[in-house]
């Protein structure tokens, strides 16, 4: 018995589809670590995507062998529209600027989501059984990172309302899939189009990471270690001691900084004479290394008021 078209589909195309959920960028953003901008201009990408292979769902609509597999329950452009105005606001159209693999991935879809029923089916393939699949993943990691709520404003492109059980959709959509009338040569044509799909989609996610980088990668980080453990180990230990209930204040008697990302900094310190981790948020996200002195500064200002030390 041969293997099931879909079975061969998501093994030819696995080791693409986890190059594209390991970019730095999407790492970055799904911690954290960027702003909220960096998920705006995802964001908007994916609507230029959206509206070229919504338009292509469209114009299928009315074949029967291809018609199927495009429900309305799917269609992300209008969810898109109401996440950008969220997070743009009344203007939002102006950030629909592409990127340099979003404007060759559109001008992929026009080239064969429109004349070639397996091109479109690849595409479509590719976009919506990921949103079903790891963007439920990526949801809750926005929700987590940026205070959003799951399915809410901001992150409607992830809600699928429509669809009450994603698994059985998706264990039907892949039944479609091998009930295709497809040879063999056009299934492998069909395969090579979804590799291409996923390289498209890493490609754009290099390109979003090359306009919005994380402003603290691990170099910055050991560097700014260095300065404050070489340098400033009394400024740690009063920031340390001021975040400390009162009364066990004086039981801090070192510290060492351990590490910091954009919403706070980390601190390793000896209370009683055991190594205790302490993590102070900083004021607000910060976005680039000039204003980690600015907020270290603060700390460091804020504990000698609070502990009575004179500043420098």
């Amino acid at each position: 018995m041969s293997e099931p078209f879909s079975a061969r589909l998501r093994a030819a195309t696995w080791s693409d589809h986890s190059s594209a959920e390991q970019t730095t960028f999407l790492d970055d953003l799904t911690r954290g670590r960027l702003t909220v901008a960096a998920h705006a201009a995802l964001t908007a990408q994916h609507y230029l995507v959206y509206q070229v292979l919504e338009e292509a769902a469209a114009h299928w609509s009315r074949d029967p062998a291809v018609a199927g597999f495009h429900d309305d329950a799917l269609t992300r452009l209008p969810a898109l529209a109401a996440d950008l105005a969220f997070l743009l606001g009344a203007d939002w159209r102006d950030a629909l600027t592409p990127v340099p693999t979003t404007a060759q991935y559109t001008a992929r879809l026009r080239e064969v989501a429109f004349t070639w029923p397996g091109g479109f089916v690849a595409h479509h393939y590719n976009r919506y059984l990921g949103d079903l699949s790891g963007g439920q993943y990526v949801a809750r990691a926005l929700a987590r990172s940026y205070g959003l709520d799951l399915g809410g404003d901001g992150l409607r492109f992830y809600a699928f309302d429509g669809i009450a059980d994603l698994t059985a959709f998706k264990d039907a959509y892949r039944a479609r899939l091998d009930a295709a009338p497809w040879d063999a040569d056009e299934q492998d044509r069909i395969i090579n189009e979804v590799k291409l799909a996923y390289l498209f989609n890493t490609d754009l996610l290099a390109d979003l990471g090359r306009v919005h980088p994380d402003p603290f990668p691990p170099e910055v980080v050991a560097q700014i270690m260095r300065h404050m453990n070489d340098d400033h180990p009394a400024d740690s230990l009063l920031i340390c001691q001021a975040t400390l209930p009162e009364p066990a204040r004086p039981d801090a008697t070192a510290a060492v900084m351990s590490g910091m990302d954009n919403r706070g900094i980390e601190f390793k310190a000896v209370i009683n004479g055991v190594e205790t981790p302490i993590r102070v948020p900083f004021a607000q996200q910060l976005t680039e290394r000039a204003q980690v002195r600015v907020e270290v500064t603060r700390l460091y200002r804020e504990a000698c008021a609070l502990l009575g030390v004179p500043a420098r």
